[in-house]
């Protein structure tokens, strides 16, 4: 049996994975991104991580809490400089609209992270108990494996039932894959030839 990526205890729910490589290319005519596909990557997680993952996905409060706690403090520092302004700098304008920009953006920030976590609420409330547990389980292996490797940047296409009912397009929207590659990924993942 393997161990957790999390906790290195023996982990009871087994994921494979493709690796995606996207090396970003920045020059005069902008960005674009380069791609190849990477091995598969196995790994498990034990249930308990699992179940952690899980209860923190099912409050959309703690979901996303370090992106919160971000907006929180920009939300707090539009608050102080609109408080500044109007105390010590007799209300200028500059420095007002600057404070008025932060509390918007901290707002609309603390909203759309709120909006999203009771949609992932919803989206795991509705499947079955073995599939939600999978789901946080793959939570916690993104979470807890490589996200660069030199200048690229890793990303992972889960190998499950329902990544092998999906087409190419499909995965291109989901996993933000170029079209050459999404086919590469779509003959890989059923191992036909390249």
């Amino acid at each position: 049996m393997k161990q957790c990526i999390s906790c290195k205890e023996p982990g009871e729910i087994s994921l494979r994975a493709l690796e995606v490589r996207t090396l970003p290319i920045r020059d005069l005519g902008g960005e674009r991104k380069v791609q190849a596909l990477g091995g598969f990557v196995d790994g498990a997680v034990c249930e308990k991580c699992a179940r952690k993952q899980l209860a923190l996905e099912l409050d959309p409060l703690q979901s996303n809490r370090r992106s919160n706690i971000g907006f929180a403090i920009v939300f707090v520092m539009g608050i102080l400089i609109l408080i500044l302004t109007y105390t010590l700098l007799k209300g200028q304008w500059v420095y007002a609209a600057l404070g008025a920009a932060a509390i918007i953006c901290g707002v609309l920030g603390l909203y759309d992270n709120i909006r999203s976590g009771i949609r992932r609420k919803k989206e795991l409330s509705s499947l079955p108990e073995k599939k939600a547990l999978y789901q946080a389980a793959w939570s916690v292996f993104v979470q807890n494996s490589p996200s660069k490797d030199e200048d690229a940047d890793l990303s992972y296409i889960p190998i499950d039932e329902d990544t092998l009912r999906r087409k190419n397009g499909d995965l291109m929207i989901l996993y933000k894959l170029l079209p050459a590659i999404a086919v590469e990924a779509y003959n890989k993942i059923h191992q036909k030839d390249l």
